[in-house]
């Protein structure tokens, strides 16, 4: 087993690898009582179409969630959530663009639990009788999904962002997608991708990582799996260009809501690697539009809104912001918003503070069993590895570095919805 350091933050992390590919990863916490055990399938939403060698697959959209709900049937008599219950601990599992997590949360039987949650997920049983009767109960999930107006947003903005990316695509699917779901596309897609090398688990919390990791190891010697595939995601071609610049909706919200997206090429900022990217797009956010920025502080000191908040991320080969606005006054907020977009700057004093709070956070956040098992997750899930000095990374970057990241920076491409109340249409 091998020991990664984390440098300037006094933590580890195991790391070994099974036999049939399957990595560990193990963070131990002796101050608490608690553990978390997460298992990644490296299947997402937007793997509707792959390709198998020379042979290339289209399936209905939504199978990666449909095949996540099915799954934690183990035989025609039990589920997962029977298991669990009995040890006294709790499992649950989500279906993003990417990936499926499958998770189990407990105080005790670290190891018992760590290993059916290998044996439900790597276990084949499916039947017509379950996709059938699980496809209600995911049309009915889908339905609520359109009376969600967060949910609405966030999918109004991607279609109007994406011409061709699947991103713009509900997880779930529609009605159509999840009736289409046939019991070989669950056979097909449970072998192509829920194999051993296309999954990692993480461990966080106290318990012992050299008795965990035997046990997982017997646990998956015990199995046989049929020779990894390795499939690969046909990723559609996408113009730069949004596909639409404006829309307004109505829709059930208590108030207006105003949603814009900003459509960034990687391309634009290929002389910075994706850590320093994420560090550095997250600085310059904070600076012009965090919780102690002048222009939030204005937005709220006229009154001009009730609520503000931005998240990024990278879909494929474009970096998307996205700023979600609680407000009244819509032409007063795109006016002062592509202000801002068009003028975004830092001062070196700003700059060096909020990378000072960065770092700090960065090492409360090895206080929690749930938020370093998500940090582990996203590193793997984004780097394919452990960034030992993501500390020494941070620090090392300068006001130089960031005033370079906002001149190649391309805002240009952006798209403005609107959700107005019901009542607003009468």
């Amino acid at each position: 087993m091998k020991e990664i350091n984390l440098k300037g933050l006094n933590e580890t992390i195991y790391y070994d690898e099974c036999d049939n590919g399957l990595k560990v990863y193990m963070w131990v916490n002796k101050k608490v009582n608690t553990f978390y055990g997460t298992l990644s399938v490296k299947y997402g939403s937007i793997y509707n179409e792959f390709s198998v060698g020379n042979h290339k697959y289209k399936m209905p959209r939504g199978l990666a969630h449909f095949l996540e709900h099915v799954k934690f049937n183990e035989d025609k008599d039990t589920t997962a959530h029977d298991y669990f219950f009995k040890l006294g601990s709790d499992t649950n599992a989500f279906t993003t663009f990417h990936y499926t997590n499958y998770q189990v949360f407990g105080s005790d039987n670290v190891s018992k639990n760590i290993c059916h949650l290998l044996d439900f997920v790597q276990n084949d049983y499916f039947t017509k009788q379950i996709v059938s009767n699980e496809k209600g109960i995911i049309i009915e999930e889908a339905n609520m999904g359109k009376d969600d107006p967060y949910v609405v947003m966030l999918f109004k903005l991607l279609d109007n962002l994406f011409n061709n990316y699947d991103h713009k695509y509900a997880i779930t699917g529609d009605k159509d997608d999840i009736k289409a779901i046939t019991l070989e596309d669950i056979k097909l897609i449970f072998k192509t991708f829920y194999h051993p090398q296309n999954m990692f688990l993480v461990i966080t919390g106290n318990f012992n990582p050299y008795e965990v990791l035997e046990d997982v190891k017997e646990n998956q010697r015990k199995k046989s799996f049929p020779k990894y595939e390795n499939p690969k995601r046909i990723i559609k071609k996408e113009s730069k260009e949004v596909r639409k610049k404006y829309e307004e909706v109505n829709i059930n919200v208590t108030s207006r809501k105003i949603k814009i997206g900003i459509k960034i090429p990687a391309k634009s900022i290929k002389d910075f690697d994706y850590l320093h990217i994420n560090i550095m797009l997250i600085i310059l956010l904070k600076a012009n539009f965090g919780n102690t920025s002048d222009f939030r502080d204005e937005l709220l000191e006229k009154e001009l809104i009730n609520g503000l908040g931005f998240m990024r991320e990278k879909l494929d080969d474009y970096y998307i912001v996205s700023f979600t606005i609680d407000s009244k006054y819509k032409d007063e907020i795109i006016d002062l918003f592509n202000h801002k977009l068009d003028n975004l700057t830092i001062s070196e004093q700003t700059f060096n503070r909020i990378k000072k709070v960065s770092l700090v956070s960065l090492i409360l956040d090895y206080e929690d069993v749930e938020t370093v098992n998500s940090l582990i997750q996203a590193e793997i899930l984004n780097y394919d590895k452990i960034i030992d000095n993501i500390k020494e990374i941070e620090e090392s970057i300068t006001y130089e570095d960031m005033q370079k990241f906002i001149n190649n920076l391309d805002l240009s491409e952006r798209s403005i919805l609107i959700l107005n109340p019901l009542e607003d249409n009468k």
